[in-house]
């Protein structure tokens, strides 16, 4: 007897690892360049207080974001 694919590879977890996989590999580099944007900025500043704390800003919002995408990953993985 012939079996069907889904017997042997679960299509429903595997194509939800695809999309977390398409998802990480769009945002993580917005994010990555968001977070290194945000270096430029905090080093380029003089005396400005503003320029400097929204540098800060960038860099808090693009390491979250790749933290997200890491627990979204993992959470794919974990087969709930």
């Amino acid at each position: 007897m012939l079996a069907a694919l889904s017997d042997y590879l679960p299509l429903a977890d595997l194509a939800k690892i695809v999309a977390v996989c398409l998802v990480v590999a769009v945002v993580a580099p917005a994010s990555v360049s968001l977070a290194i944007a945000g270096l430029d900025r905090r080093a380029r500043t003089g005396s400005s207080e503003g320029d400097r704390a929204l540098g800060i800003v960038l860099i808090v919002v693009g390491v979250a974001v790749l933290l997200a995408l890491v627990a979204a990953g993992i959470y794919a993985l974990d087969g709930h």
